[in-house]
Formats: structure tokens, sequence, C-alpha cells
């Protein structure tokens, strides 16, 4: 899937990384990963990975958080012709509130809560929300696949969602710290195996996270190897 008539931001890094997510090289669909019924993509921006896993899990409830005005604006549009996805105007923590949300510099998809080098001095108000007992409120037992790619809240989210960390069949985290990606790692040390991880800098990078009884599952050890090398040719 290319971008298309899919809507981003006119810039060089909007459109890569759309592209990249779109045509399945950031966040690999897993084929095998079977009975996906909800989905969530915390920090989702313009929806590329929103259109990604809704048209992968059409049966699926995806369920889309972006707590910034502008790029809501863009990924309520690129959501409308996907009727399995709702979009939610908040962003995920470990606690409710309300927090300034630093712009990136350049590109919609580097806003933080965090004051840091790739954020402006502009800032909007935005609504968090403590991820657990959110969904707790809405009668959600389970989460299928979880993307999470929040700017330096990655542990923030994950520990208020420990009771449902077990139910997660994938997780793609986008990690921006060390700190963050061994916390991640002990969080999901008895749940998971780690599939894949991109080392981007030293304090920056991607995981990708399976449960450890589908990986365990006969030939699946194998198909996650042919993934891997289709994805990364």
């Amino acid at each position: 899937m290319e971008l298309g008539d899919f809507e981003c931001a006119d810039t060089w890094v909007s459109r890569w990384v759309s592209t990249e997510i779109l045509e399945g090289r950031s966040y690999p669909y897993l084929p095998f990963v079977e009975d996906v019924r909800v989905v969530w993509d915390v920090g989702a921006n313009v929806g590329a990975t929103t259109v990604f896993l809704a048209r992968h899990y059409p049966d699926a409830q995806v369920h889309a958080f972006e707590p910034a005005r502008e790029p809501r604006s863009v990924l309520e549009r690129n959501a409308a012709r996907w009727p399995n996805v709702t979009v939610h105007p908040i962003g995920l923590s470990d606690r409710d509130g309300t927090v300034p949300l630093f712009h990136g510099e350049g590109d919609t998809g580097f806003a933080s809560v965090h004051r840091r080098p790739e954020t402006t001095d502009d800032s909007e108000p935005v609504e968090l929300r403590d991820a657990g007992p959110w969904a707790q409120a809405r009668g959600l037992a389970r989460i299928d696949v979880l993307k999470l790619d929040v700017e330096g809240c990655e542990l923030d989210v994950l520990t208020s969602l420990v009771p449902l960390l077990p139910t997660v069949k994938v997780l793609y985290v986008e990690y921006e710290s060390r700190h963050a990606r061994r916390g991640i790692d002990t969080l999901l040390a008895g749940t998971h195996e780690l599939w894949f991880s991109s080392l981007m800098a030293l304090d920056q990078g991607e995981g990708v996270y399976v449960r450890s009884d589908l990986v365990d599952a006969p030939g699946s050890a194998r198909r996650l190897l042919e993934l891997f090398h289709a994805t990364k040719t």
C-alpha cells in the first residue's frame, strides 16, 4: 500500500514515515497472529499506522489516540473511510491531567509533552488519561495489537497497562531512552519475546515484541524469520 490518496503533512519526514508504515516496513504485519479483535494505535499522528492496522484487521475495533489538534484533524480524515476505527482526542499516560504538548520542530510527529531538542517553544494544552483505568471504564479487557509511539512516555503508558499486557499479542513500540528500553524489557520479561529491534541511536529505537505462546507455537519461529528477511530486503 503506497501513499496514494492518504493525506499527510507536506514535509519529507511525514511523507517518508507514512510510506514506510503503509508499506509494512515500520510495523510488519504478522499473518499468523489470529483472532485480533482490539487494536490500539497510541500516538497515531496523521493515521498511517491506524489505516495500516485497520486494513489488515477489518474485524477488529481500532482505537486511535491523538491529542494534538493539527495531526488529529488529518487522522480523522484518513480514518473516515474505515468504519472499524474510532479516534480519541486524548493522549495516554499513567495519570489523568491537562499538560502542554510542545510542537515538533519541522513535523508534528516530533511533538512531545517533554521539552526536547526536537520540540519548539510553541505548545498547546492536551488531555492525558490514565491508560489502564480508561480501558477498564470502557469494558476493554484485552488489547490484541498495541502500537506505541509517544515520544518519551512509553513506560508511563505500559506501566498503567500492566494488567492488560499479558493479553497483548503484538507490541510495536518506539522508545526514547536506554532507561525506557530496559524498563520495557523488564515489564514484558515474563510474557513476551523481542522479535526485532532497530537501534536508530543510543537513546532511540524501535522494538517488536510478540507474546511468548505465539512465538513458541509450531512453525512460528520459522515464519518470523521469513517475515524479518522479507521486510528488511
